[in-house]
């Protein structure tokens, strides 16, 4: 079964680099490289992705702010949400999973990593 990931990141170069080692093992790969256009994708979405890597910061809506107002909707309860950022100061990492995140990884990170975290998270 192939799996949808939506990645929500400014930089271009990680968004390069995450698209194509998941592509690699067969995700679907969407992109958005700012908060607002996320919310808008995930709003207007016929379907739904599986999983949703999502930066704190970026233009727009704050990844924090789109954690918040997705886990306030029960439509996203199954929407698997993996905070990606360079953000590791610890009350940063406790807030993402206060509000509902999933898994919480800090750049720089390993691309590999990144797919057996959504593997294990999409079981």
């Amino acid at each position: 079964m192939t799996r949808h990931v939506l990645i929500a990141e400014d930089d271009r170069p990680i968004i390069e680099i995450l698209r194509y080692r998941l592509e690699n093992e067969t995700f679907d790969v969407d992109v958005v490289d700012d908060g607002d256009d996320c919310w808008e994708f995930l709003q207007s979405a016929d379907q739904l992705p599986d999983a949703l890597l999502l930066d704190i910061m970026m233009p727009g809506l704050n990844g924090f702010t789109i954690l918040k107002r997705l886990r306030a909707e029960e439509q996203y309860d199954d929407l698997v949400i993996v905070l990606v950022t360079g953000r590791g100061l610890e009350e940063d990492v406790l807030r993402g999973f206060e509000l509902g995140a999933d898994d919480y990884v800090m750049k720089p990170f390993s691309p590999s990593e990144i797919v057996v975290r959504l593997k294990r998270l999409l079981r």
